[in-house]
Order: C-alpha cells, then structure tokens, then sequence
C-alpha cells in the first residue's frame, strides 16, 4: 500500500476544507486536501454576503447576481422589504464556487485529490489515516500531524473519532422560473404550514431561481414543498419542479471543535447560525481559523479563536430559534420587529456586514430582550 507524508490532510473540499487548505499552504504547511468528488454540487442558494468577499479574499468572478433587496413574509402574510445597506448579497452557484475556492488552495501549494476517507489506522502525535484513489480504486495511507475534517454532513472523519454527529434539519430544494418571482430580492417565507421550524425561501439565479423549504422531519418534505409553491404561486398551475433533491444541514450545539490533532470545521462541526440556517461565510471561517491553530501549532486554539468571534452571536439565534420560532405567533412578532428601521440597520450591521464587534450584537439584542427569557 502507497504511503504519503504531509503535514495536514484536510478531508472535504467545500468552502471549510478548501480555506483550511488554502491558508495552510500559504504559511507553509505541506497540505493533502482529499475530496471524493470534484463534480459533486451541493443543494443550495449559495447566497453569501459581499463583505464576505472582502474579509476572506474570494474571487467576485464566482458571482452570478448580486442581491441588494429582501423580503420577509411572515405566516399571515405580512411583508417586510429590507432594502440591504453597507453590504449586498452575492448568488453563487455551488459548484463553480467550491472548485474555484479548491483552485486557489492548489495556487498556495495545496495538493488536491479525488479520493474518499475511510479510516484512521493509527492516532496520536502522527496520524494514519487510510484513503481510496477514486481514479485507481486503490487505497493508500497518509501519514500527517494533523488531519482537517470539513466532510459535512458525511462526517466520515467524525464518526472515526466516535464523536456524536449533529442533529440534522431537512430542507428540499428545486430550480424553478417564474414572472411571479422577483428576480433582484431573495425572500424568505415563513409559516408551519409550509415550514416547520425553518423558512422556505427563493433566491435568484441566473435564468431561474433555487426554491425550496425545510422540517425537522424528511417525511414531510415533499408536501411542505408543494405547499409552500401554492402559497407562493397561488395563480399558477402546479408546477414539476426541476432537479428537485433533499438534503440535511446540521444543527449547532457548539459541541464539535477538534479531539487532540484533528479538528472539525464547517458543517461537520454544526457551524450553522440558527434561524437564518447561513453557513457558507461560517464554514470558511472556521477552516481559517482552524488553518491558524493548526499554523501555531496550538490546535486548542481553534475553539477559542471561533468562540469569540461567533459564540455569543450564535447563542443570541439560538435563543431566538428556542423561544420565538417554536411557534408562528413568535415568527409573526420577530417579524412584526423587522418593519422597524432601526431594527433592519442592527441587523444589517450583524448579518450583512458581519460586524465583529460588541456593539454590533448588543445594538440587535436589545431590541428582542422583552421577548426571551434571560
């Protein structure tokens, strides 16, 4: 069996193992990032926010539409259009976009790989972990300090470490065209006739839209779908739903950070911010903060460097998702708060702009105290 040697082996080459690769190549790290399939495109709007662009250093030729306006329908009907400010929204299309990230990792040095991880042989200082060549079937070893895992929901590298995978949340999503959408506004509809604990949504495309709901229960899927679409195109006939495919996103815990010399990121890790369910700019911050410990030869680092960017924020939303969006009477008010213009610049400045500072969170917060438990 082939034998290689690197320093860190990054398992998954989505948004979280390309910038981990990408980074780790840049300071020097000698860097194996593995992916099962390059040709794989993941279920999703692929909205990201265009401040992004900047703090992460990502190619704006991997944008197809930028979005400058949203709606948020709450589950009676009321509509509230939040004009974006100090920031936009950029659609990508997810396969584009991950093969571009993969292709600047491979600039700093990163060699990348079409393979599939299938275990550990071997933990400790120096790590074995066993890989097949998709291309020639065979398996061989790598040998590294440390090892990235940033395989999603497959969480093959988590489950090797007998760490307990996220709960998931279940969304369906299709491609569809419509005079009925909006093509310049994303929107976001809530309501539990259509989406239990979650939102449907349409974004904009180019040429369609990526529609789709979501449940705490996959049996539903369908049904919420074809209701969300009666909802939403109530004029229409109904409609068969191009490239129609489920897929589950994890729910954060704040548990899953790194055991030892492997760490987690992404969505292996839960790093998906509650109630707006937005991982792609949090899964490749956590691939670059993991890419720094890992740099510092520190990997404990990794979990403090995330829990003060992000912890508070992520508990603020999980408090929201517990408490007002366990019912539509406490959707109706979240989204009653929204129609206020104040309450849309906090959250622009949070959201969008991805303040980091204390004020940021403090000046949203503040406007939801009276309605959760402290």
């Amino acid at each position: 069996m082939t034998t290689l040697r690197t320093h860190t082996l990054v398992v998954g080459g989505g948004p979280a193992g390309a910038t981990a690769a990408r980074h780790l190549a840049a300071g020097g790290k000698e860097t194996i990032l593995i992916e099962r399939d390059f040709s794989y495109i993941k279920p999703c709007g692929g909205g990201i926010p265009s401040t992004a662009f900047q703090e992460l250093e990502l190619p704006e030729d991997t944008v197809r539409k930028e979005i400058h306006k949203l709606f948020i329908v709450s589950p009676k009907g009321a509509e509230v259009e939040i004009s974006l400010s100090g920031g936009h929204i950029c659609i990508t299309e997810r396969g584009a976009f991950d093969s571009r990230l993969r292709e600047l990792a491979a600039e700093k040095g990163a060699s990348l790989m079409e393979a599939e991880f299938l275990r550990f042989e071997e933990t400790g200082k120096v790590i074995t972990s066993v890989i097949r060549d998709r291309a020639t079937g065979e398996e061989k070893k790598v040998k590294s300090d440390y090892v990235v895992g940033s395989d999603g929901i497959s969480f093959a590298v988590g489950s090797r470490m007998k760490a307990q995978r996220p709960a998931p949340l279940f969304t369906i999503s299709s491609h569809l065209a419509s005079p009925a959408f909006r093509g310049d506004a994303c929107e976001f509809w809530f309501g539990s006739h259509h989406a239990t604990r979650f939102y449907s949504w349409v974004f904009p495309s180019e040429g369609y839209c990526s529609v789709g709901t979501g449940s705490t229960d996959p049996r539903q899927l369908r049904s919420l779908m074809g209701r969300f679409l009666q909802r939403r195109l109530p004029s229409e006939p109904p409609q068969d739903p191009v490239r129609m495919r489920a897929f589950s996103m994890p729910v954060w815990d704040g548990r899953l950070f790194s055991q030892k010399n492997v760490l987690l990121t992404g969505d292996a890790a839960g790093m998906v911010m509650p109630v707006t369910y937005e991982g792609i700019y949090y899964a490749m911050k956590s691939g670059e903060f993991a890419a720094q410990a890992i740099g510092e030869e520190n990997p404990s680092a990794y979990r403090k460097l995330w829990l003060a960017r992000f912890r508070n924020r992520f508990l603020l939303m999980d408090k929201l998702k517990n408490h007002l969006f366990r019912s539509d009477e406490g959707i109706e008010k979240w989204v009653a708060l929204h129609r206020r213009p104040e309450v849309q610049e906090a959250a622009m400045r949070l959201w969008l702009r991805k303040d980091s500072g204390r004020g940021g969170l403090l000046s949203y917060l503040k406007f939801f105290r009276h309605l959760l438990p402290f």
